[in-house]
């Protein structure tokens, strides 16, 4: 069994507007995409493609909606959750394919 933990809790909330989200899924994750070491410079460029990436992945599985959602990452540890990054992102499901 192996002793790497790389687990992170993704939340995604549909934005209805500036000031109302709702929480519509919550996703847990193995996975060290967010873990990978980069320049500082270009680090939060990384972390905004790699969420993306990773929530247009789940958002398709999931059959979601269009809309504008707001995915927050966290690392889970047993004791705490630690925010990596918050993106705001428009899902159009028609076109990945």
């Amino acid at each position: 069994m192996s002793t790497w933990n790389y687990t992170h809790d993704i939340e995604y909330r549909r934005e209805l507007s500036k000031s109302n989200r709702v929480h519509e899924y919550t996703e847990t994750v193995d996975d060290q995409g967010w873990c990978f070491s980069q320049k500082p410079e270009n680090k939060e460029a990384w972390l905004t493609m790699y969420t993306q990436a990773c929530a247009e992945d789940f958002l398709a599985r999931r059959g979601a909606k269009p809309g504008n959602f707001v995915v927050t990452v966290y690392r889970a540890f047993p004791d705490r959750r630690v925010l990596v990054i918050a993106i705001r992102m428009k899902w159009a499901p028609g076109r990945l394919a």
